[in-house]
């Protein structure tokens, strides 16, 4: 089931480019899309817990300051 997040502290469309090939590559994940624009992830990766842990994980790394707030 496809879940949306806001995504707060990315700095230009290639870095959400480039975070959204990293989050897609990830074990667990289904789909992965971001828009930069209106800032917004929609983000399929099957309710595993585990699986959101190492996204937020990977979020974190990429850049100093991004987060995750679902929003639907």
């Amino acid at each position: 089931m496809e879940k949306v997040y806001l995504v707060n502290g990315l700095d230009c469309a290639n870095c959400a480019n480039q975070l959204e090939g990293k989050i897609s590559k990830t074990k667990g994940v289904n789909s992965c899309s971001i828009n930069f624009m209106t800032s917004k992830m929609f983000l399929d990766y099957g309710d595993n817990e585990e699986t959101f842990e190492k996204i937020k994980t990977i979020c974190s790394k990429f850049e100093d300051g991004v987060t995750l707030r679902r929003i639907k």
